[in-house]
């Protein structure tokens, strides 16, 4: 089954009040297609965004828009899926936001670029390749043109991804840390990785596109660096340094930069440490005791 995958622009515009700590947003969503790419996308009915950390789970309306209340200054993410008429439950497409923040001095409108895929373990038979096409979108009146598409297939030419199931309670294993160490010892730096992911397996949580960034962290976790270190990328801070008996990765758009923290469910933090050889082993927004779930990271180039 051939996967394509597509860049779907969301304006958020922002109602200015400067009297509580809060703000109400109109999300949009406007994207066409010159080709149907399968059955499911013409039969697609429900469109969901989360916007995180536990601030909306609502579905767009037939204008692909909704209105949620934001606080400011809170680094937040905006998750994405839609849902085919066929299989109502199963998600056809998906994408997260960078994440981004909303202050008292932002301007009206904002635009947040997600990268969309098709799920893999969708059950459709055929996806058709065509270039997807996104009109310029209005947001309240307000244009914003010439909108660049970027095709992620054609963007990278090479990845490697390091992924791993850790359960609830469950010390991380021997052979999780090993194969942890022997991600990042089997990277060259002179491979010029350009992009970097962590999160789910299916749900990007932070991503940079920085080489630069990019490159430090490789070091950092190849010299098995246990010193606390942090660098910024698109408002995100990156994280490696020591915990138990390895190095940790973290990306976080909270202000603590620390390395060995335990987070809470619903914080704005990623936090990948097999090496750890117990039940810390990291998450998705908890870190200490998580919940059972696959962590994820990807390189690209």
């Amino acid at each position: 089954m051939s996967v394509k995958k597509a860049v779907y622009l969301i304006g958020l515009v922002a109602l200015l009040s400067c009297d509580v700590p809060e703000k109400e947003q109109g999300i949009q969503l406007n994207y066409d297609y010159s080709n149907s790419r399968s059955a499911a996308r013409d039969d697609i009915t429900r469109h969901n965004i989360i916007v995180n950390p536990n601030v909306a789970d609502t579905d767009l309306d037939t204008n692909m828009s909704a209105t949620v209340t934001v606080p400011v200054d809170i680094a937040m993410t905006v998750d994405y899926k839609n849902y085919a008429l066929q299989y109502p439950d199963i998600y056809y497409e998906y994408g997260s936001s960078n994440p981004f923040t909303v202050t008292y001095n932002s301007p009206d409108s904002l635009s947040i670029t997600i990268l969309t895929s098709v799920n893999s373990n969708y059950p459709v038979d055929e996806i058709i390749d065509e270039e997807p096409i996104i009109d310029n979108t209005t947001i309240d009146n307000e244009t914003i043109d010439n909108v660049t598409v970027t095709d992620n297939v054609t963007g990278y030419t090479d990845n490697k991804t390091w992924n791993d199931n850790f359960t609830y309670n469950v010390i991380s294993t021997q052979g999780q840390k090993t194969a942890w160490i022997d991600f990042w010892d089997n990277l060259s730096i002179s491979d010029n990785w350009t992009y970097i992911s962590v999160g789910n397996i299916d749900n990007v949580s932070f991503l940079c596109d920085n080489t630069t960034v990019v490159s430090q962290i490789i070091t950092q976790l190849q010299n098995d660096n246990m010193t606390n270190w942090t660098t910024p990328c698109d408002n995100v801070s990156w994280v490696t340094g020591g915990c138990g008996q390895g190095i940790e990765l973290k990306a976080t758009g909270l202000s603590d930069t620390g390395d060995c923290r335990c987070n809470n469910p619903g914080d704005n933090v990623t936090t990948v440490r097999p090496a750890i050889r117990n039940t810390n082993w990291g998450g998705v927004g908890d870190s200490c005791r998580a919940p059972t779930q696959s962590l994820e990271v990807i390189l690209k180039k």
